[in-house]
């Protein structure tokens, strides 16, 4: 579906007095991105196509945020912005455009060998994840067996992907529950969150039993979290 054609009117008068003219297109790439241009007193922004049903007001606060970071702003998203993006609903209307634009995901947590849910279940059995860390999550095999990349996470759209490489017999249980569970950690740092592998997070990440071996077992297929 073709994202909404009455963008420029809505963000308009948003970057003024900042500039004079103000032109904006939606972009339709896999993550939530956005740019500018500049040129003298006009600027053109471009908005992921996630915020196509956002209401009006969330996008004019967006469009003016992105004129005040182009100004060199270190601001965060304002607070209406922070509360559209991580609603529930918004999680649900998006996030399957988010995996429509993703390529490399099974889309299912059912390998071949193993179930990632079994993961799941054995952290929050372990007491290492609680319910609200997974609460509305998807989690699933890669289409590639990388190794390089046993594991990722989008925190906005609360996609887990964990390599197909460790759909294996010869790889014990906690090697792919690790995988999960560092994953999901970042599920737990929020959707919002940008601060990555933080000494808090490397502070979680190193309660889960024997994570040094597991490591030096990821290390070994060359792996990148």
């Amino acid at each position: 579906m073709a994202a909404r054609d009455d963008l420029g009117p809505i963000v308009a008068g948003s970057c003024r007095p900042m500039y004079g003219s103000v032109t904006a297109e939606w972009n339709s790439r896999k993550e939530f991105t956005y740019q500018w241009r500049r040129s003298g007193d006009s600027i053109h922004i471009t908005i992921p196509d996630y915020l196509d049903t956002a209401p009006d007001d969330v996008l004019r606060e967006f469009a003016a945020f992105v004129c005040r970071k182009s100004r060199g702003s270190q601001e965060g998203f304002p607070a209406d912005v922070r509360r559209y993006l991580m609603s529930d609903g918004y999680i649900t209307g998006k996030r399957p455009v988010y995996l429509s634009r993703s390529r490399n995901l099974a889309m299912t947590s059912a390998g071949d060998n193993y179930d990632l849910c079994d993961s799941v279940q054995r952290l929050l059995d372990s007491g290492l994840l609680v319910e609200a860390d997974v609460d509305n999550a998807y989690i699933s095999w890669t289409l590639r067996d990388s190794v390089r990349r046993v594991g990722f996470c989008s925190t906005m759209f609360r996609v887990v992907g964990v390599s197909a490489r460790l759909d294996s017999p010869d790889l014990a249980d906690c090697v792919r529950d690790y995988v999960v569970y560092h994953e999901c950690l970042h599920l737990r740092q929020g959707r919002m969150g940008a601060r990555g592998h933080d000494p808090v997070f490397r502070a979680w990440e190193r309660s889960f039993p024997g994570w040094r071996d597991i490591e030096r077992t990821l290390s070994g297929l060359g792996r990148c979290l």
